[in-house]
């Protein structure tokens, strides 16, 4: 097949296959558990079920683990309701109601174009929505059709909730901003009924245990018990903030719950008529609450993204925390694995809080308990222990300026709080776990013992607020940067000052990696760059970047860095060439990252996203090829990861398949100014070298035998007679003809126009490189000797010119050796017409020779040096 057309076949192959990134793939979500949008509870003979929205999918848990059973398809928009009736689970999302079985979408009912439907409720074979033009919306489940669609004005009749009362057949009440309420018959299309207003905007409403009544949820907080058939007032009680759920206990205790918009979950005893107790179930508002059927458990979720159980068997009726599963409640802005096994995950977040993830068991994780009804301020930088240690082992600094450190044995906080006369703008932990680094705003450093809490020494050096530290393999270094841009170390045991490099600009993150003495400094001029921490020297810069540097991270064998930027792609560097071998754009501005310590996946976190994700790496599980790329060119996007992991965003994922199994065409030379070897076997140029002591090795001991004759007596089974042909008689004619026979070879000839044109040089080298050993020893003894020596004199032209390409160099030499032992005799008898020619070799053999020469020594010395320092 000729190079051009494989070119042109790999160049098809490469724009079908055309992919986000050749390095990860989309692997999982975690922390993403619930939104502001209400659950829904689901009931299967004895076991019992929670659908949650999360953003463009839902998540469905069983109530008595809260594991994650299914998750359902992505949507094109958010997730407005969601409704479980059954085995199936009805999703509205962008004006559509979807309808969905085990997580996969079955069917779509028929859409009616009204805009965004929420409140999704159910009864009989009806489906009851409420569209975003202030109508309600009716379909048949068995059908999926449409049937009514009752219209209402905004100006009189804001509708906000619809609820089906108990043994009314065919009938809802719908609930109005305006405090009043409507009964319709959805068969008929009539409406039966409209109350006077309950002086309050409806929120939300629920069907009582008693007959007639529904409770009523208003904006100002009361809660009103209304008889919707006498149209009259039953009770009315009143909480803080607005009401957002109303549910009753169905196993014999007279108990209401009540979710309002500030998190709290009021308790009332309805036959006493009086408040039981406050809950603080969730920090941001209260989506939902349901009370289980026939039990005294209580089941919440919260638009601060956590479903929780709650189980009311206290003497005085007061719930207590049963199980949760939660995530972060805003975004998290940091994330660092945990431990040499990579299966644990730290992540920071606006909401104060400091989570630890569980990679592969979803029960694992939770949120490091603080004590106490307030909560640190947000965490500005996280390290913790790579080894396991028995006393604290991860540290953090906070917006304030203070330092603590943090327990993940009994996942709560530490025993000491780390101040100091100023405030504390970057930390990190020894490679031992026993030492804490802490970089002050004042310019100071600090470092403090991790089981004592006591400062051991400080260092002071900078002008400016230290930006990031961090701490060798040994302990033997400390290495800070400030905004003085200046990245400077430190003697560990004394605290003085070993050397000091001048940054073009300030590090405003900085990432070590540790076995080889690597240092990523992340600068405000949007270039990262890589420090050797023994010379103290830059020996890569990676950039520039299109906008500010979010954070840096080494990958697990140090031959990548991973680099995240406010223009919302992740790119990855290979470090030994400095070449940009991956970028991957995400639709949301990542803000930190951080690489497994077994290489097998990249965390992220994301500004618009609660959620931590998860990208698995391509070359644990196939072959990957690294090439460069353009670095000004567009990446195509990747969605997120889901909370459904890899196997339900297969489908999703098959038109961007890496370009792993696309073959490369390597370049002969990477640059014009390196001296190449050839890609011929070792073999073949040995061989050439010691052909004839093969040859003799190889002659047989004795002369070769002429066979046995058969024994005379043997007689012949048939008779045979040979009857000559005419064509036979032909052919033994004598020829009187003259055979045309040439002594001069296809090196010979090739040698004649290399002589006249120069241009012919390659083809006489790649005829030699397509040859054999044995019949390159020929082809240069059968080279004709005329008076005018052209044919040797090509020859060493050919040898001179291929080395001045710096190509091949194993193979000109061996050619040579083959050339010089034939024709020594030759050369010496016509010295003065060949010395010109052979001097001029000679020169350039020893030139090309000289820069190999320089760094295989260089190599050895460096390797006895590092053997001796053992």
């Amino acid at each position: 097949m000729a190079v051009e057309e494989k070119r042109a076949r790999i160049d098809t192959a490469t724009e079908k296959k055309q992919s986000g990134s050749r390095l990860f793939a989309p692997y999982r979500a975690l922390g993403c558990i619930a939104s502001n949008t209400p659950h829904s509870m689901q009931y299967q003979g004895q076991s019992a079920f929670i659908t949650t929205a999360v953003g463009k999918t839902f998540h469905v848990y069983d109530a008595e683990k809260i594991r994650l059973k299914f998750v359902g398809p992505q949507f094109e928009s958010d997730v407005a309701s969601v409704l479980s009736v059954g085995e199936e689970t009805y999703v509205s999302a962008g004006g559509e109601i979807a309808v969905c079985r085990r997580g996969k979408q079955i069917a779509t009912l028929e859409a009616v174009d009204r805009g965004e439907i929420s409140g999704l409720i159910h009864f009989g074979d009806f489906l009851v929505g409420i569209s975003a033009d202030n109508a309600v919306v009716v379909w048949r489940r068995s059908s999926g059709e449409a049937t009514e669609v009752i219209e209402f004005e905004r100006e009189s009749f804001a509708v906000t909730s619809v609820v089906h009362p108990s043994t009314y057949v065919n009938k809802i009440v719908v609930g109005s901003t305006q405090g009043k309420l409507q009964i319709w018959n959805v068969q008929t299309r009539r409406r039966l009924h409209e109350s006077k207003s309950v002086g309050g905007a409806i929120t939300c409403m629920a069907q009582a245990p008693a007959i007639d009544v529904v409770a009523l949820g208003l904006a100002d907080g009361r809660v009103v018990l209304h008889n919707v058939r006498a149209d009259r007032t039953v009770l009315q009680v009143a909480q803080e903030g607005r009401v957002t759920g109303v549910s009753f206990r169905t196993d014999g205790e007279a108990i209401m719950a009540t979710g309002s918009s500030s998190g709290d979950v009021a308790l009332w005893d309805l036959d006493a008529r009086r408040l039981v107790h406050v809950l603080p179930a969730h920090s941001e508002a209260v989506a939902a609450v349901d009370f289980m059927a026939g039990q005294a458990l209580l089941v919440t979720s919260g638009a601060d993204n956590a479903v929780r159980e709650w189980v009311c068997d206290g003497a005085d009726g007061a719930p207590r925390l049963l199980r949760q599963r939660s995530g972060h409640a805003a975004p998290p802005h940091m994330v660092r694995f945990h431990g040499a096994d990579g299966r644990q995950l730290l992540s920071a977040g606006r909401d104060c809080t400091l989570r630890l993830f569980s990679i592969w068991r979803d029960e694992q994780s939770g949120e490091l308990a603080q004590g106490g009804d307030t909560r640190l301020p947000p965490v500005t930088q996280l390290a913790s222990s790579p080894a396991a240690r028995s006393w604290d082992d991860v540290l953090t600094c906070h917006q304030g300026g203070d330092a603590h450190t943090w327990s993940l044995a009994r996942r709560a906080l530490g025993s000491f709080t780390l101040q100091a006369d100023a405030a504390v703008r970057a930390v990190t932990v020894s490679a031992c776990g026993s030492f804490g680094v802490l970089g002050l705003a004042s310019g100071r450093i600090d470092i403090v013992n991790m089981q004592s809490g006591l400062a051991r020494r400080q260092m002071v050096g900078h002008i400016k607020p230290v930006t990031a530290v961090q701490t060798d393999a040994c302990n033997r270094r400390v290495f800070s940067a400030a905004l003085d841009s200046t990245l400077r170390a430190w003697d560990f045991a004394t605290g003085l000052q070993a050397a000091c490099l001048e940054l073009p600009a300030s590090a405003a993150r900085m990432a070590i990696y540790r076995d080889a003495g690597l240092l990523a400094c992340a600068c405000d001029d949007a270039y990262v760059r890589i420090v050797d921490v023994d010379t103290m020297r830059v020996v890569r810069s990676l950039g520039p970047h299109p906008a500010r540097i979010a954070d840096v991270a080494f990958s697990n064998d140090g031959r990548w860095l991973v680099t995240c930027a406010l223009d919302c792609h992740i790119r990855t560097w290979d470090l030994p060439t400095g070449h940009l071998v991956d970028c991957l754009r995400v639709p949301s501005v990542p803000v930190s990252l951080a690489f497994s310590p077994t290489g097998d996946f990249l965390a992220t976190a994301h500004m618009d996203s609660v959620g931590v994700f998860l990208w698995s790496n391509r070359t644990q599980f196939s072959d990957v090829t690294l090439r460069k790329i353009d670095p000004n060119a567009d990446a195509v996007a990747v969605a997120l990861p889901t909370a459904a992991g890899p196997s339900a965003d297969q489908d999703d994922q098959d038109d961007s398949v890496p370009e792993s199994n696309v073959a490369y065409m390597a370049p002969e030379k990477l640059t014009e100014n390196m001296l190449t070897l050839s890609e011929l076997p070792r073999s073949r140029w040995q061989t050439l070298l010691s052909l004839s002591a093969i040859k003799k090795r190889n002659q047989p001991e004795k002369p070769p035998q002429a066979p046995e004759q058969a024994p005379f007596f043997l007689p012949s089974t048939t008779e045979q007679h040979f009857v000559p042909t005419e064509q036979d008689q032909v052919d033994d004619a004598p020829d009187t003809k003259f055979l045309s026979v040439t002594s001069e070879s296809q090196l010979a000839r090739l040698l004649h126009q290399a002589y006249e044109d120069s241009s012919v040089f390659s083809k006489v080298f790649k005829h030699l490189r397509e040859l054999g050993p044995s019949a390159v020893d020929v082809e240069i003894r059968t080279l004709p000797v005329d008076d005018e020596l052209r044919a040797l004199k090509a020859f060493i032209l050919t040898l001179t010119a291929q080395l001045q390409s710096k190509r091949d160099f194993e193979l000109v030499q061996s050619f040579l050796h083959v050339f010089l032992s034939v024709f020594s005799d030759v050369i010496r008898a016509n010295a003065t017409e060949l010395e010109p020619l052979l001097v001029s070799l000679r020169r350039e053999s020893q030139l090309q020779w000289a820069s190999v020469d320089r760094l295989i020594r260089y190599s050895t010395c460096m390797v006895e040096f590092m053997r001796s320092s053992k």
